[in-house]
């Protein structure tokens, strides 16, 4: 008589697995209320000085974090963790930079539903770097907001072009208002500040 196969039992919150979305992602194992730590955003980490050269050339990875101001975080990618967590234009969960970091439910989470977060890069002169696919309904194809050299020359101005800056401003900031991400408005002021502050390259 086969013997009977024994269960692996988990006690893990959360599932590492294919997504629609792309690549792996993290699935809840249970549900979550806002407020909620879901998973560290890497359970095996080294964190190095923002300013080492080693930071830097991880950036172009996409997974470093940036916590407290001073350390960047390099996720050991040989270990799932929240560095897996996908992007959607309706995150049900947000990334917390502070200590190790972490992902946080922002909206309640059901067993079986992908954890997602908001990126909210902001990337210069590269306006369809990052396509989106998160597929929620108010999708908006893209994830990052581009910034151009031609909106640095018109931020603060009173131009058309500066019009045209100020409401594409404003309507990404409803967007951001809608799913409580309004940090990323911070991020885009600094961008076209330097931007506009940079001298003009030589003709």
């Amino acid at each position: 008589m086969p013997k009977p196969r024994s269960r692996k039992f988990t006690l893990s919150p959360v599932d590492f697995r294919n997504s629609p979305i792309a690549g792996r992602g993290v699935f809840a194992r249970q549900r979550f209320a806002p407020g909620d730590v879901i998973t560290p955003y890497a359970p095996k980490q080294r964190k190095v000085p923002a300013d080492s050269a080693e930071a830097i050339a991880a950036a172009d990875t996409k997974l470093t974090l940036l916590s407290e101001r001073v350390f960047v975080i390099i996720p050991d990618t040989d270990v799932p963790g929240g560095w897996l967590t996908n992007h959607s234009c309706n995150p049900n969960a947000a990334l917390y930079s502070s200590g190790d970091g972490r992902i946080q439910c922002i909206r309640p989470i059901l067993p079986g539903q992908e954890v997602t977060i908001f990126y909210g890069w902001v990337t210069r002169n590269e306006p369809g770097r990052d396509p989106c696919l998160c597929g929620a309904p108010a999708c908006r194809k893209t994830i990052n907001f581009d910034v151009t050299d031609d909106d640095a020359r018109a931020y603060q101005t009173a131009t058309p072009e500066g019009d045209a800056l100020r409401a594409r401003l404003d309507e990404y900031a409803a967007f951001l208002t809608s799913i409580d991400q309004t940090q990323v408005l911070a991020t885009i002021e600094a961008t076209l500040i330097e931007m506009h502050q940079a001298p003009e390259a030589p003709l």
